[in-house]
């Protein structure tokens, strides 16, 4: 998208790939305006996990097994949401560029009622299938029932998170990177207040334990939902109304699937292969199994500016390449590479540093904080070829390449992360350990995949797609 001065009036910024030569002081200012609202937006619906694992991490490591083993089947929500999140943005961002609103309006809508679709099918399923899907994880009988029960409830939470997201792809599509960010501020406030109050028997309710924890997902996720709308609705950032849910326009949502459905299928291999794995942690026992939930999700704050940096390198390549400036896109790829090593060196330092100190955040579980400190320090060690993979795959994705990260992940998953992880853990007999050494493997792996494809410099180099609903 090309952006004018007239624009920056309007809170959109300008971006230096305009320019013919921009100076390096616009580049940066222009990564990072990119990267500080999606990092914060992350941050902030990492917080609702980390508040909720914090909490249930006070009634003991059954508790903390039995959310990781339920969000191992409610993460499907964002893995299948992505065939229409990707999908809006991309149509969205086109149709605001072309200065067609109202085409931008009816790609909103139809992208709300597929997501709708999607979620309300997987919580049905999730709901009545609960007990089968919850046993397919080896697990001992106290953790599995206990994970049913949750599943069955926090299953709801799954449509209305799907409604924040598909808004959240169309108001960042239509340039408005603020409102997600101020959503996701009001889901942490309900979710904290609500997982006090009912976990633990605060403010003249009940203690429900687990129950509570899983309640108060809902109640958070029900707030966000109703404020996306709000804001989708009512702030005229696209002329929306509720008149255009009464049709189905197939070829806005086959444009929106086209898109979308390769990140999905990405995201699906990491949710099957995270599936499977899950199954041979748990088989090893309850206090593995909750090390390495602590640890996800005390390692998960490097995710969040990370998938910031992929995000920018694909806008600012995407950019450049439409701009007929590849030169640009090279010269911002430089400074999203710098910015990404500069956060994989910080997080190193303190994943290796103070891991304990990390865990204890979450649990207060002694051996959980032992045995998930080695999780943080291996983890650590890989942070440089982590991060900088996310930036070259955003490079990639920005030139159209969406293949080449996909059949990595496949690669990296299938012949590296699962045999290596059984291999280690049960014929080597390195346990959890085993799991983890894997998942380094693997994480080097894609890295040097990632690298080789981007040095190769294709992505400079484009084939452009024609989208027949932008055009209509």
């Amino acid at each position: 998208m090309v952006y004018s001065r007239a624009r920056r009036q309007q809170g959109q910024n300008i971006i230096g790939v305009t320019m013919d030569n921009p100076d390096q002081s616009i580049i940066r200012r222009d990564v990072l305006n990119m990267v500080w609202p999606f990092t914060v937006e992350r941050v902030l619906q990492f917080a609702v996990g980390i508040v909720s694992t914090g909490m249930v991490g006070r009634i003991g490591a059954v508790a903390i097994a039995t959310v990781g083993l339920s969000m191992r089947i409610t993460s499907w929500v964002w893995v299948l949401s992505q065939a229409v999140t990707v999908g809006a943005t991309v149509l969205v961002a086109r149709a605001v560029g072309a200065e067609n609103r109202e085409r931008a309006a009816e790609v909103a809508m139809q992208s709300l009622l597929l997501t709708l679709a999607i979620t309300l099918t997987l919580a049905v399923v999730a709901v009545v299938f609960a007990g089968p899907l919850i046993a397919l994880f080896p697990g001992e009988p106290e953790l599995l029932e206990s994970a049913t029960m949750y599943l069955r409830i926090v299953a709801w939470s799954m449509p209305l998170q799907g409604v924040m997201l598909s808004v959240g792809a169309v108001l960042r599509g239509a340039g408005d990177t603020k409102t997600p960010m101020y959503v996701a501020v009001v889901v942490n406030i309900v979710n904290i207040i609500a997982s006090y109050a009912l976990i633990f028997g605060n403010l003249g309710f009940p203690a429900l334990g687990l129950r509570g924890s899983a309640l108060a997902m809902i109640l958070a996720q029900a707030a966000g939902c109703t404020a996306a709308l709000i804001a989708l609705f009512k702030t005229h950032t696209l002329p929306v109304d509720l008149g255009m849910l009464r049709s189905l326009r197939t070829m806005i949502m086959r444009d929106v699937l086209r898109i979308g459905l390769p990140a999905s299928a990405e995201s699906s291999f990491w949710q099957a292969a995270t599936f499977i794995l899950t199954i041979l942690i748990v088989s090893l026992d309850t206090v593995p199994m909750a090390a390495h939930q602590v640890g996800i999700t005390a390692e998960g704050m490097s995710y969040m500016p990370a998938t910031a940096l992929g995000v920018a390198a694909t806008a600012f390549v995407g950019q450049a390449l439409g701009a007929q400036r590849p030169h640009l896109g090279k010269r911002y790829m430089h400074e999203v590479i710098r910015w990404g090593s500069m956060l994989a060196a910080l997080v190193t330092v303190l994943l290796v540093a103070i891991p304990r100190l990390m865990l204890r955040l979450l649990t207060n579980d002694t051996a959980v904080i032992e045995l998930g400190a080695y999780y943080l320090i291996f983890m650590g060690v890989i942070q440089i070829p982590q991060i900088l993979t996310w930036v070259f795959n955003g490079a990639l994705r920005g030139s159209g390449d969406t293949r080449s990260p996909m059949w990595f992940a496949a690669v990296g998953i299938w012949l590296i992360r699962l045999p290596f992880a059984y291999i280690f853990s049960r014929y080597l007999g390195w346990g959890i350990l085993g799991v983890w050494a894997a998942m380094m493997v693997d994480i080097v792996v894609r890295f040097i995949l990632s690298f080789w494809r981007y040095r190769q410099g294709r992505w400079q180099d484009p084939e452009e797609v024609q989208l027949d609903s932008v055009a209509g």
